[in-house]
């Protein structure tokens, strides 16, 4: 009787087939490199936007490090320009410095403005020291 049975559900499996043959039989995929176009497709469409993304960041960059190399050589010319007029006034205050400085001026104005005079001899004072 177990045995009716089973033999009963294999023919009516093979009824089944027979009556559905106009249908498509599903496709097993056992194998790794066979795959249902699909997938194909939408692997390809991932790899796809992978690389554009990859290509859209490393623009990305290369645009900001070009962006910071225009940067930092705008700030270094601005700094040799002000290195450069610093270094000029530095020269010209230099030369302000030895020409007030000079003797010929300063005897000038202390005897012209100041009314200094020059000692005379009788004015001088000469101290000796004495030894032991």
């Amino acid at each position: 009787m177990l045995m009716a049975k089973e033999n009963l559900r294999t023919v009516n499996y093979q009824e089944q087939r027979s009556r559905n043959s106009h249908l498509p039989r599903e496709k097993s995929y056992d194998l790794p490199h066979v795959r249902p176009k699909r997938v194909q497709a939408h692997c390809g469409s991932l790899l796809l936007c992978g690389i554009l993304l990859c290509l859209v960041m490393t623009s990305v960059g290369l645009i900001a490090q070009y962006g910071r190399l225009v940067a930092g050589s705008y700030q270094l010319q601005q700094m040799r320009r002000e290195i450069h007029l610093l270094q000029e006034e530095r020269e010209r205050l230099h030369i302000e410095v030895n020409r007030l400085g000079s003797l010929e001026r300063i005897e000038e104005i202390a005897v012209n403005e100041l009314g200094l005079q020059y000692p005379e001899k009788r004015q001088w004072l000469i101290l000796s020291a004495r030894g032991n």
